[in-house]
């Protein structure tokens, strides 16, 4: 099926790792609120770190939740680099002063879910007909992930009230996105008209989302789908880990399949050309880091204004230099 973008799988990580995960993002969130802001993403101009709540944007309105913020790890962090996107790259604040456990864990959890998001990526070019290796040279040896680890507290617990919104509605940006939950649900999907709520898992179960680059490159049939987080009222902290599988930042995104009509392939949605769900001005930009950055300057302004004034962004999602060059 292709009318929904979203689907559950019971996975073969190796036994353990994904409740060691969880439990470890459970540690952090309970340490003291200094220790955390020692690894605050405001330091950070790659936007790596960890975010306090209501500081992160969706739908032009703040989150409910609080975060750390991870990226694959390479050399960088010039701050003047061209074109923006190269700024992007750098080294993660790891918490190694009082919880140093955080790293090992995380680290060996995003080498085993990066992998199998590989195995997902041959599956989803064999469902469409294409060899299982026809995207390799777009993620190539160093494919670009991000993680969050996400603390949704109970509403009470915050002293908060008014509002649904724990994420706002957005497609993901990305390739594939897999998401490890606990019990506490919250996670709803937009298909054919109305939310749905995603039922709350066991760790053995990964919620798996396809992203805008995944619509993009199958010539939009696999969607993108649109999907939140309400505010949570259960009465018990939600714990969720997303991890963002993208190819390399320098990777540019067309499609490899024929359009829509000329593609062999079974057409299930009742109208093939009826335009897919999306916000305003969420236009797809040349390459991978500039849709990343994108999305980072547009959730964070305030990192972005304070480590990079020479840049602006545009309404259409474009970040350009302010010099013009």
């Amino acid at each position: 099926r292709h009318n929904v973008g979203f689907f559950l799988l019971r996975h073969d990580l190796p036994p353990g790792l994904a409740e060691r995960q969880l439990s470890e993002a459970r540690k952090f969130f309970l340490e003291p609120l200094e220790n955390k802001r020692s690894i605050s993403y405001e330091d950070n101009p790659a936007f790596r770190g960890y975010m306090e709540f209501g500081v992160e944007n969706t739908s032009g309105a703040a989150d409910f939740r609080e975060q750390v913020e991870y990226a694959s790890e390479q050399p960088g962090g010039d701050r003047t680099a061209l074109p923006p996107y190269e700024r992007l790259r750098g080294m993660n604040p790891w918490p190694d002063h009082f919880q140093p456990a955080l790293r090992l864990r995380t680290n060996e959890y995003v080498d085993a879910a990066v992998g199998m998001a590989s195995r997902l990526r041959s599956a989803l070019c064999l469902s469409l007909g294409l060899d299982g290796g026809a995207l390799d040279p777009l993620f190539g040896d160093a494919p670009h992930w991000a993680i969050k680890l996400v603390s949704y507290p109970p509403v009470e617990d915050a002293g908060c009230s008014g509002g649904t919104q724990g994420v706002g509605a957005h497609t993901d940006s990305n390739f594939l996105t897999l998401v490890l939950q606990d019990e506490v649900g919250g996670l709803q999907v937009f298909s054919e008209g109305k939310w749905l709520d995603v039922p709350p898992t066991a760790p053995d179960v990964l919620v798996c989302n396809l992203g805008e680059q995944t619509e993009i490159l199958s010539n939009g049939y696999f969607l993108a789908t649109p999907h939140r987080v309400l505010r949570n009222s259960s009465g018990k902290t939600r714990t969720s880990v997303p991890l963002f599988y993208n190819p390399r930042l320098d990777a540019r995104i067309s499609p490899v399949l024929p359009t829509v009509g000329e593609s062999s392939l079974p057409w299930e949605r009742p109208d093939r050309n009826k335009k897919h769900w999306r916000m305003k001005n969420n236009s797809m930009l040349d390459t991978v880091g500039d849709n990343t950055f994108k999305s980072l300057a547009r959730s964070h302004p305030a990192v972005f204004g304070r480590h990079h004034r020479d840049l602006c962004l545009l309404e259409d999602g474009q970040i350009v230099h302010r010099g013009g060059s």
